[in-house]
């Protein structure tokens, strides 16, 4: 048992083949849970994994309270997390699927969804009019979400010349904490679960005067929701188009393995397990063996030690991106019109200029810049003459 404030946390565990098609636990593991809801005076029964709408009816009636089973748990965390008006409608849009199908009671309060006034049919009964409200609000809130997947398409699209880094990982893994880190941002960062639901992404410097963008992304879970997967799905496709991923995982976790695995799940699923990845072992002030870190980064040689907390190990990952990132770089020799000085200053922003010669009509230019900026350079030099040395060929 264990207490929070004034209030008592029973944990009980029934190993089962299989669960009770009626209740989930056994009829004996009931009765046990009845006596010691009347002795406690319980107010709730969480259970750590989902429940049948009959089970949770069933339960509810044996009991005489509620019953939360862990998809239900998660939408309320997240629903309290939500500050944003694009996580709030994902979030309804979770809590809404969720509630369609258990539909079994008189949910009365679903008046209050906004849905105006309803007008009972011929023979309609209260829960045909209960899912014809939530119908209606999962249409509009669906229609919502569409705008706001629209206007981040239009986001990435204009980031599309810039390398795009996410970082994923398990709830409270620290990826705000290394975010505002790396970036020297503020964004809230709390020792809870999902303390971030929106993507934020800022501008990551690194040596060589190399930029990318950093996103920071919603933690992962195990058996995370499918109702959370589809409604976060514009969320995620941050991930999912990401040039590299950055796995954060909290080393000191007594479960880090099968965070790991689950992380490895939540990415399959949004077809994101093949991105080039980074894997970053966080945490690492807080490990009282030295040996601890030396045997995750023997199973995971593609790996860095860091600290979010107190640096530990950042300026180490920011020379390593840059160094992977140069690795796509190309040199580029110019004969550059005057006319065409915006090129100078756009190689300078993006690039690292070897050498300048002013010469009489033109300005003879030697640089390195990523090949995702070719393009926009061309534009820039349409009066000018360019020469790629070294021309990456796309594999």
């Amino acid at each position: 048992m264990k207490r929070r404030g004034w209030r008592c946390w029973l944990r009980s565990i029934q190993p089962r083949e299989t669960p009770d098609p009626a209740y989930f636990i056994g009829r004996g593991k009931l009765e046990e849970l009845e006596a010691i809801v009347s002795e406690l005076k319980v107010e709730a029964v969480i259970f750590d994994n989902d429940l049948t709408p009959a089970q949770t009816r069933n339960l509810e009636k044996a009991l005489d309270i509620v019953v939360v089973d862990r998809t239900s748990l998660i939408l309320q965390i997240f629903a309290q997390r939500a500050q944003t008006k694009a996580a709030k409608l994902q979030v309804d849009l979770a809590q809404l699927q969720y509630a369609l199908p258990r539909l079994t009671r008189l949910w009365t309060h679903l008046s209050r969804l906004g849905t105006g006034g309803v007008v009972r049919g011929p023979g309609e009964t209260q829960l045909q009019i209960d899912r014809r409200l939530i119908r209606t609000q999962i249409s509009r809130v669906k229609k919502a979400l569409q705008k706001v997947e629209k206007h981040r398409r239009v986001q990435r699209k204009q980031r599309q010349e810039m390398i795009n880094v996410s970082l994923v990982g398990y709830t409270n893994a620290g990826k705000s904490t290394l975010f505002n880190a790396l970036t020297s941002e503020k964004q809230l960062a709390e020792d809870k679960l999902f303390a971030t639901l929106d993507p934020t992404t800022r501008t990551l410097d690194l040596p060589d005067n190399q930029h990318v963008l950093l996103s920071d992304t919603v933690g992962f879970l195990k058996k995370l929701p499918h109702h959370l997967v589809d409604a976060f799905k514009a969320t995620l496709e941050e991930v999912a188009e990401a040039d590299l991923l950055l796995h954060i995982v909290d080393v000191a976790h007594p479960e880090a393995e099968s965070q790991i695995d689950a992380v490895d799940e939540v990415l399959k699923e949004l077809g994101a397990l093949e991105r080039p990845t980074l894997m970053l072992f966080n945490k690492i002030d807080l490990l009282e063996e030295e040996g601890h870190i030396q045997l995750f980064q023997s199973k995971y040689p593609d790996s860095l030690a860091i600290s979010a907390q107190n640096g530990a190990g950042l300026e180490a990952l920011k020379e390593l991106l840059a160094e992977r990132f140069s690795a796509q770089d190309v040199d580029v020799s110019l004969a550059l019109s005057y006319q065409d000085g915006k090129a100078l200053d756009y190689l300078y922003k993006h690039g690292e200029v070897f050498d300048t010669d002013y010469q009489g009509e033109s300005i003879k230019v030697k640089a390195k810049l990523p090949q995702r900026y070719l393009k926009a350079l061309d534009r820039l030099t349409t009066n000018s003459t360019s020469v790629i040395l070294n021309p990456k060929i796309d594999s």
